[in-house]
């Protein structure tokens, strides 16, 4: 009997969605209700039939919602799937609003960040939307499907729309949707962007002190990168066999940041920020701050002081119950750095070594607190 292949997978899938509420009809004049209320948001593309669905999401709920996927949105009401190309675009348009966005190398605070800018009346923080993961696969082959522009278009607009008037919408899009950020950005000129990243190092003991999990998550980080941002390493498909996880795992953080520092030079600082993770732990306030005022967002420097006392950067972004801080954070990375001392001493090295022959940055600097 064939099993599944394996997936890293570091949080529960809840039980399946309860049936939809008798009032969510599958026919157009129903589906206008899904366009101008924003709690109805665009969850998942289906390119084979060119269909959007949405879910249902009051604030509270998208705020529990660790990510915006099927990992912890199983149980949210849906809608039908909906052709995109019956979706009335002249009422997309006029719902939409400013939309910004949060790109990241993964395993760098980004998700605490886009937590801390949820902030009724002033930004709402989107957390790695399903949607655009689904979306984005399209922009990493050459089969690209006829409608996924115009899809991708349109789920911007949905996802741009206010809860409250004013409102500005964050969306920190997962990872593995880097690849698609010139996309975005041509499809959305008025949007921003901010890069959050980490160090090789930071990123090799996020990965080994996940074990299992993060080692094969390292391998998926490559396999998606590896044919939409390569980096020209002159390894051979063996060569790339005979690789220690942590090595397949440096080279996709050395993708990502040799295209990231690509997207930042051909858009400028007018429209894109970079900021070391170390730098928004070290001084959160002031990195919050500055990215408010880089987001036109109303946030004072009170404001930002006040987010940093509050709940936010108190608790693990990512298991809200646990109690975090930036303290406990280097602490752990310190314990993984002893534990795989030799590992991550030969990798890191290999890395820099390579990182020189491909002509690859190692840093993006921190261009948001100038």
């Amino acid at each position: 009997m064939l099993q599944r292949p394996w997936r890293p997978s570091c949080y529960p899938i809840q039980p399946e969605a309860p049936p939809l509420l008798p009032q969510l009809a599958n026919s157009p004049s129903a589906w206008l209700s899904y366009i101008n209320d924003p709690v109805w948001t665009p969850y998942a593309y289906d390119a084979l039939t060119d269909a959007l669905t949405f879910a249902h999401l009051p604030r509270e709920a998208q705020r529990r919602a660790v990510f915006l996927d099927p990992r912890f949105l199983a149980r949210a009401e849906k809608s039908p799937a909906i052709p995109v190309a019956e979706l009335p675009e002249r009422d997309v348009r006029a719902a939409a609003g400013p939309l910004h966005f949060i790109f990241h190398t993964a395993f760098c605070c980004s998700t605490l960040l886009a937590r801390a800018l949820d902030i009724p009346g002033v930004s709402y923080g989107l957390k790695e939307p399903s949607v655009l993961v689904g979306l984005s696969h399209d922009f990493a082959t050459g089969r690209r499907r006829p409608g996924t522009p115009a899809a991708l278009q349109l789920t911007l607009d949905l996802l741009s729309r206010p809860h409250v008037p004013g409102e500005v919408q964050i969306v920190k899009p997962s990872v593995v949707v880097n690849h698609a950020i010139a996309a975005l950005f041509h499809m959305r000129p008025d949007a921003k962007a901010l890069v959050l990243y980490s160090d090789l190092d930071a990123f090799l003991r996020a990965i080994a002190r996940r074990n299992l999990d993060g080692r094969a998550y390292g391998r998926l980080m490559y396999k998606n990168f590896s044919s939409a941002i390569p980096l020209d390493t002159g390894y051979t498909a063996e060569d790339i066999f005979l690789q220690t996880d942590l090595q397949i795992a440096a080279q996709a953080w050395l993708m990502q940041m040799s295209f990231i520092d690509s997207v930042v030079r051909r858009f400028g600082p007018a429209r894109v920020r970079t900021l070391h993770a170390d730098s928004l732990l070290a001084e959160p306030a002031v990195a919050i701050s500055k990215l408010g005022r880089f987001f036109d967002l109303a946030i004072s420097e009170s404001d930002a002081a006040a987010i940093v006392a509050g709940p936010v950067f108190r608790e693990h972004a990512k298991h809200p119950a646990t109690a975090f801080d930036a303290g406990t954070h280097q602490e752990q990375l310190k314990q993984v750095g002893v534990i795989h001392f030799e590992e991550l001493n030969a990798v890191r090295a290999w890395a820099a070594a390579l990182a020189g022959r491909c002509n690859a940055p190692t840093t993006l600097g921190d261009t948001l607190l100038r």
